[in-house]
């Protein structure tokens, strides 16, 4: 885990985007991106036990989304005050890429709290 994991988890939580300096191996170096981070855990199809950082990247400049980055690719990570919707990535509509992977669901420990249905 990287040093300010909670933080990561806190983002989740409160749907905050998040700035995260990482080494991408596509581009050989240390990248800066401003992603929504969507959860801590390994690859769901399972063939890699290893917890990774799911973030998205809605510059796509990273690479295919979601990223999933191991801890020691994570050089720096702060969460921002911008907010994020969530629905924007199941749905394809605010953001035209499409992932590579099956998008990991939130873990129990990094939920969001229940809202309750919409008022009428």
């Amino acid at each position: 885990m990287i040093p300010n994991h909670a933080d990561f988890l806190a983002s989740i939580r409160r749907r905050k985007l998040v700035r995260i300096a990482f080494y991408s191996i596509p581009d050989n170096g240390t990248v800066d991106r401003e992603c929504a981070p969507l959860d801590y855990a390994p690859d769901p199809d399972g063939s890699d036990p290893a917890n990774r950082y799911w973030v998205w990247d809605p510059a796509g400049t990273a690479g295919p989304n979601p990223l999933r980055l191991l801890p020691d690719q994570i050089v720096s990570l702060a969460m921002l005050g911008k907010d994020f919707d969530p629905a924007q990535f199941r749905t394809g509509t605010a953001l035209q890429s499409t992932p590579s992977a099956p998008s990991p669901s939130l873990t129990s420990t990094a939920q969001p709290a229940a809202t309750g249905p919409a008022p009428a």
